[in-house]
């Protein structure tokens, strides 16, 4: 039986942010026949925009894209910024939903978890 694959998207670039901590405590306990990885380079990404969204993409866009065509199921993991989706992540899953109905997460489960020093948590992110 081939390993499930998941990919954890982290909504903080900080090298000790709680979230980045938290998605390797998923690599490191992730159970037998489940691996787990976490996407590196999101602050790599441009922002996405349509009119560079093509055969000259960004050699970061070019990876994430291939890492998550070949997940099962994508984690994202995230703080709250203002009362929303931080832009790092947000960025990564416009670059991962295009192009529209065949985009690299089309199809594929997504769960979302985080924590911060809040009372809530990172709620309204999620």
């Amino acid at each position: 039986m081939a390993d499930t694959k998941v990919l954890v998207l982290v909504g903080s670039l900080r090298a000790a942010s709680l979230n980045r901590q938290l998605a390797e405590v998923a690599v490191e306990s992730a159970p037998e026949g489940v691996t787990v990885r976490v996407a590196d380079g999101l602050g790599d990404l441009p922002f996405y925009n349509e009119d560079i969204d093509n055969d000259s993409v960004s050699e970061a866009v070019v990876a994430l894209r291939q890492i998550a065509g070949d997940a099962d199921a994508i984690l994202a993991v995230t703080p709250e910024y203002n009362g929303t989706i931080p832009a790092v992540l947000k960025n990564a899953i416009d670059w991962l939903s295009r192009p529209y109905g065949s985009g690299a997460v089309a199809g594929k489960p997504l769960a979302v978890i985080g924590t911060a020093l809040g009372q809530y948590g990172g709620v309204w992110a999620h």
